[in-house]
């Protein structure tokens, strides 16, 4: 998405749609993770889910298919101008909706009492499945590289704590 289609974004009362990232979307996801300082590694179209209005992605969130199994809510992005409407929210859900196994996301700790609502409880990283402690970690050293002045040579931001979150196994409700 161009810079200039931020101020667009914002104008009142823009119906927001949700879907599923096409090959199309691709370099849009790998550029709004960038922007946001993300980890870009295992940005994979078939893993997103968009939020879109009349000018494009306004919004993304994948779970991402570790090798070991595992799966993580990652590259949650809601541009700027659209923050606060809750299109963020709406991306978690449906990444969730039919997701039973246990999801695990990595955030800050100033954002863990967010994810509360999906049933996310902080955890030891210990006893995160290894490819989510990788990420973690990943994200650590970042932070260390900071306090060493080393990042900031590749745009990191400030120092962040972060958290490795989980929502346990649910059970499958059967519909009616």
């Amino acid at each position: 998405m161009k810079p200039e289609l931020y101020q667009i974004a914002c104008e009142p009362q823009q119906r927001v749609v949700l879907r599923r990232a096409t090959a199309a979307d691709q370099d849009t996801l790998l550029a709004l993770v960038k922007r946001e300082r993300l980890n870009p590694v295992g940005v994979c179209w078939p893993h997103f889910v968009v939020a879109t209005d009349a000018f494009g992605i306004v919004g993304a969130a994948q779970l991402r298919r570790h090798a070991d199994g595992s799966r993580e809510v990652a590259s949650l992005v809601v541009i700027p101008p659209m923050r606060g409407q809750g299109i963020a929210a709406r991306l978690i859900d449906a990444l969730l909706a039919f997701r039973h196994a246990p999801v695990h996301l990595v955030t800050e700790q100033v954002h863990a009492a967010y994810f509360e609502r999906w049933g996310f409880r902080a955890i030891d990283p210990c006893r995160a499945p290894r490819a989510v402690r990788r990420t973690w970690l990943i994200g650590q050293v970042g932070r260390l590289g900071q306090v060493i002045g080393i990042a900031r040579l590749f745009g990191a931001r400030a120092p962040l704590r972060l958290v490795i979150l989980e929502r346990p196994a649910r059970a499958a409700s059967l519909a009616a």
